[in-house]
């Protein structure tokens, strides 16, 4: 008897692990390949070498000491998300929910003289929406619910970026980097039906900085750029609740149901480096090209504690590999008036294939198409952008199968991740 209690133990904790133990929807870790600027979103976020105007705060702080003039920016981008997979277990293909993020920011810069610029920002660098209705375990001692990973990743930065001369430039930010976390996992142990949540899980890292360099040539034909993001530590705290359809402990070292026990939870935004050129081909045609690496094999796990309470589930395996995009992208300008972009985002999986969790990355590599256009109005002192890009992560016969734990294996089946962004920028240049 008590081994049985072991081993439902074993298989409680190995099933709500491998339910949060990938990362987000669209093979991106805890972000997305474009965020909220309209015009680099067209561009595929392609702006190491070119960005020149308050977006440099995020995309590369060198490029605020090449703007001319001061401005104030707005940024909307809507976002719609769905991630479908075999969230009743393996063989099963549960569609998800249509998530909708207000993905957006503010930015500005102002030049303190014709070296030095300062530039300021709050914007959203990254996140993960999903939810699936689901019930689980045998019919006598099943459990409905909601099983769902919302991550919102908010970051405020101030910048200064510095002319070394006409053709280089270098610039940093600092950064606060806030996240928000509410994860609610369901599961089966031996045909009862399981629910564990974290919820209202927040907090903020204050020590990290992006650092860069560019350089524009004398007929500012063509450029180069790269940008440095540190790692920061995340640390959140919030809530901690446990259920089952028994509504009472599953064995002896297990605790009873509990609600809204003070949590925290650790992880961790990697790493990155960005680094691309651009190069004006014709009088009215730019050509783009940009290579992103995110180091997330430093994300072994995500941390779970409590003073309060002894948690189901106090350690997520993630097993992530480090993560490239290739970006490309064009820019038409032989229109009167407006600026054509367009480009394409190919980012590789981070996520080993046996290791699918359906509230997180499709394992697969993901395709992102990016397309907008830009004008001024009011003498050029106002700048709009609009863009749209759509991503698609699609994998039909995942394997599934690794060792969550020794009684426990990731599901197999159909996985898939696609979102749909709608950008829209405004810049008041003065």
């Amino acid at each position: 008897m008590k081994g049985s209690s072991t081993r439902r133990h074993l298989f409680l904790v190995s099933s709500l692990a491998l339910a949060v133990s990938a990362g987000n929807a669209f093979a991106g870790g805890y972000e997305k390949a474009t965020l909220w600027d309209a015009k680099y979103s067209a561009l595929a976020g392609a702006a190491v070498s070119s960005v020149n105007d308050s977006s440099a705060v995020y995309y590369n702080p060198a490029g605020l000491a090449f703007a001319e003039q001061n401005d104030v920016s707005l940024h909307v981008s809507p976002t719609f998300s769905r991630i479908d997979g075999p969230a009743e277990g393996s063989g099963s293909f549960v569609k998800g929910k249509t998530q909708f993020s207000p993905v957006g920011g503010f930015t500005g810069l102002y030049k303190l003289n014709d070296k030095t610029t300062l530039g300021y920002g709050i914007y959203a660098a990254g996140g993960s929406a999903s939810e699936y209705d689901v019930t689980v375990g045998s019919s006598a001692t099943s459990l409905s619910g909601k099983y769902s990973t919302d991550i919102k990743v908010l970051e405020s930065g101030l910048a200064l970026g510095y002319s070394l001369n006409n053709n280089w430039s270098l610039g940093a930010t600092y950064r606060l980097t806030y996240a928000y976390a509410d994860i609610n996992l369901m599961s089966a142990a031996q045909g009862i039906g399981i629910q564990a949540s974290y919820n209202d899980m927040s907090g903020w890292h204050k020590s990290g900085v992006r650092v860069g360099a560019m350089f524009r040539s004398d007929d500012n034909r063509w450029g180069w750029g790269i940008n440095y993001r540190s790692e920061v530590q995340i640390k959140a705290e919030g809530k901690a609740s446990y259920n089952n359809a028994l509504g009472k402990p599953l064995a002896r070292n297990q605790p009873a149901p509990f609600k809204g026990k003070d949590a925290t939870a650790a992880t961790a935004l990697p790493m990155q480096i960005a680094t691309g050129v651009d190069y004006r081909v014709a009088d009215d045609l730019t050509l783009f090209g940009e290579v992103t690496f995110s180091k997330y094999s430093t994300n072994k796990s995500i941390e779970f504690d409590s003073d309060e309470q002894a948690l189901v589930v106090p350690q997520i395996p993630q097993k992530w590999d480090d993560q490239y995009s290739y970006r490309i992208a064009a820019e038409y300008t032989g229109i009167a008036d407006w600026a054509l972009r367009g480009g394409y985002i190919y980012t590789t999986g981070l996520v080993p294939e046996e290791y699918a969790a359906v509230t997180f990355s499709t394992p697969a590599a993901a395709h992102t198409v990016t397309f907008g256009a830009g004008t001024a109005i009011m003498d050029d002192k106002l700048e709009l952008d609009f863009a749209a890009d759509y991503s698609l992560v699609k994998n039909n016969d995942v394997k599934g199968g690794g060792a969550v734990s020794a009684t426990s294996k990731a599901p197999a089946g159909k996985y898939q991740s696609q979102a749909l962004s709608i950008h829209m920028s405004a810049t008041y240049k003065y």
